[in-house]
């Protein structure tokens, strides 16, 4: 048989690679049939890898499509697998928070029944003693909640801090965490809280005082993005008319007021030259001849600018010149004291002080240039305060760190505290306020307080009409019987925060006293508790009262409600009990929107992890279907890979015995 016509018969019986039937050299013969060879065995061996690991992708020359498709669910499958990381470790904060969370309801609502029930008159020094250990109890879980941890973190204290953030410091506790939330990403579209802070919770870190808007005047430097109270002006290209053509002028590239005033002064409008200058409040455009005449402004458009800039005159009905106002800026930590009052600027060289119970912190700020070095100066003046600019408001508010004790912001022989809007004692305080809103008992029929002169001469003070301190200072200036050279003069303190009353030297002693049941001295601190006449003294050439501050705030929060509720209740103070039983209901309806808020965290969290979940074994499912092996088919296709295996290797050696009779 010739070698065409064996190779033809053996052909039949298993699939290989074409032999030639034309005559080829015996080197490329056997080149062709080696590599039939070797693509047999590589082709096995991916199918035994295959059969081992189970995919059929292993590699990207596998299958680029499908390794493709692999790759993007890969990152889908390790984002779902995080994100569920995430729900799970959110849902244990939320967990632990809201056992800490549900000791403090529990805690307040026993407390409140006690305050409900010491609220009396007649109750025993036994009850009463019953009842503030109660409340100390209270305190001790609130306090112990307040301190709680997981995971080395914070639940209420600040995310980052891993120290105690409450302590006890005598008869007070002191805030020395931090108000940091911890935010996590769980597949909602936004990151999600992880824990809530103090002051969210406890009514920690309140603040005790929010000053005055504080006003700024316009400068040169001030940026555009600050005017309009925050608002910001948006430079573009405006269009100005002196009654012939409109000219366009492009103001896209300023950044401050004092480049707009550059930009516009100077420009030539039929023959004539503008001039823009700054108020305190805005810009003024005129022509630089300081004549009347037609000066239209108009934006281009797409541009708001002059309208911004109030300078808007598309008609020219109003002569100039053209005064743009009430676009001031607004006040940040940068604005400088001297741009303050409206540019005016304030002095504040003096200081302030800051009274915390019976001690005295002066805020030395001699050398503040700026708002920031206010609030550093504050912050750092050794009270347990924290001062703070609120928002875009331009008011510096103040924060107590020390629950239980009282705080007030006074002067220190200047202007300083009032210029920066933060005395707490001053004439605008209202009657009502005072006493912590308990405001003043008057009497029925008669005055409310007696002034006596060193003359004798009494000066009755009927509050009934006085809605503030300021009214108070005035009944006494405006009195019928005090309008001689020997009247009595009322101001506030120049040092601290009360009213001073002072009589002409050399003349006696001035004398506060109660009348009837009234309060009011004790409100409008002349008078003690005990209600005992106030005899003054002379300070330098004059007899002088000084009174006490009139206005100190308490630190507030839960813990600072506690630590008072079991002072008044021990001295069975009936009106301060009255007053924090308000207050403390306050507290518990924060803690138990805290707790409602956690559990509504609880429950997105936990459908966030339901779904990345279900996509999760969705996308798994489509990588199988991508990568992985049908074991079946591999089989079947191993099985006849190895008989073209077996069938090339015959053929190999067929081949390899032949002679070049057999193609003869």
């Amino acid at each position: 048989m010739s070698a065409q016509a064996h190779l033809a018969k053996n052909s039949c019986k298993m699939p290989l690679l074409p032999v030639t039937t034309v005559r080829t050299s015996w080197p490329l013969s056997n080149q062709r049939l080696l590599f039939q060879l070797n693509a047999d065995q590589l082709a096995l061996q991916r199918q035994y890898d295959q059969l081992s690991t189970g995919k059929r992708v292993l590699r990207l020359s596998d299958d680029p499509a499908a390794a493709s498709r692999a790759i993007g669910l890969h990152r889908g499958i390790d984002r779902a697998t995080q994100l569920t990381r995430n729900t799970a470790s959110s849902l244990n904060f939320y967990q632990s928070t809201d056992t800490a969370l549900a000791r403090v309801d529990n805690a307040l609502i026993e407390a409140r029944a006690v305050t409900i029930e010491s609220a009396q008159n007649v109750i025993s020094e036994d009850e009463r003693a019953a009842f503030a250990t109660t409340i100390d109890e209270t305190i001790n879980t609130v306090f112990a909640a307040g301190n709680a941890m997981y995971r080395d973190h914070q639940l209420m204290g600040g995310f980052l801090n891993d120290q105690d953030a409450f302590s006890r410091i005598d008869d007070k506790i002191l805030f020395q965490g931090g108000l940091a939330v911890g935010r996590t990403d769980m597949g909602g579209g936004e990151t999600d809280a992880i824990n809530l802070n103090a002051h969210q919770s406890l009514g920690a870190v309140a603040v005790f005082h929010e000053g005055n808007e504080l006003l700024a005047g316009v400068n040169s430097a001030t940026r555009l993005v600050d005017m309009r109270y925050g608002e910001g002006i948006t430079p573009g290209p405006i269009r100005i008319s002196g009654g012939g053509g409109w000219y366009d002028l492009d103001l896209s590239a300023a950044t401050t007021m004092g480049d707009v005033v550059t930009l516009i002064s100077g420009t030539d409008i039929d023959g004539r030259t503008l001039a823009a200058s700054l108020t305190n409040d805005g810009i003024r455009v005129e022509y630089s001849d300081g004549l009347g005449g037609t000066l239209a402004i108009a934006d281009a458009e797409g541009s708001e600018m002059a309208d911004q800039l109030t300078i808007l005159n598309p008609l020219g009905l109003t002569p100039p010149p053209l005064v743009g106002s009430g676009i001031s800026p607004a006040v940040t930590t940068q604005t400088r004291i001297a741009d303050l009052d409206e540019g005016d600027g304030i002095d504040i060289s003096d200081g302030l002080q800051i009274i915390q119970d019976d001690e005295v912190f002066v805020v030395d700020l001699a050398d503040a240039e700026t708002i920031s070095d206010v609030l550093i100066a504050i912050n750092r003046s050794g009270a347990d305060v924290r001062a703070e600019l609120k928002g875009t408001e331009g008011r510096i508010q103040l924060r107590s760190l020390k629950s239980g004790s009282n705080y007030s912001v006074g002067e220190n022989g200047g202007n300083a505290a009032t210029d920066l809007g933060i005395r707490t004692a001053t004439e605008a305080t209202r009657i009502s306020d005072l006493g912590n809103g308990q405001g003043i008992a008057m009497n029925p029929d008669s005055a409310e307080l007696t002034i006596i002169r060193p003359d004798g001469v009494e000066l009755d003070l009927n509050l009934e009409g006085a809605t503030t301190v300021g009214d108070v200072i005035m009944l006494i200036r405006d009195h019928p019987l005090n309008q001689d050279t020997a009247r009595v003069l009322v101001d506030l303190n120049e040092f601290g925060n009360g009213l001073q009353l002072t009589a002409p030297p050399d003349t006696g002693s001035l004398t506060v006293r109660r009348v009837g049941s009234s309060n009011a001295g004790l409100r409008l601190g002349w008078l003690g508790e005990d209600g005992a006449d106030n005899v003054g003294s002379v300070i330098g050439p004059v007899d002088t009262i000084i009174g006490a501050d009139f206005n100190s705030r308490d630190a507030g929060g839960t813990l600072d409600t506690l630590l008072r509720l079991r002072k008044a209740v021990t001295e069975g103070d009936i009106p301060e009990i009255t007053r924090l039983q308000a207050t403390l209901d306050i507290d518990l309806d924060r803690a138990s929107r805290a707790r409602g808020r956690v559990g509504v965290w609880s429950r997105n969290a936990q459908q966030l992890s339901e779904v990345a979940e279900t996509r999760l074994i969705a996308m798994k499912s489509q990588l199988s279907d991508e990568i992985e092996a049908d074991i079946a088919t591999v089989v079947s296709d191993m099985s006849q890979r190895q008989l073209a295996l077996e069938a090339s290797m015959r053929l190999i050696g067929q081949t390899s015995q032949m002679t070049v009779l057999n193609f003869l």
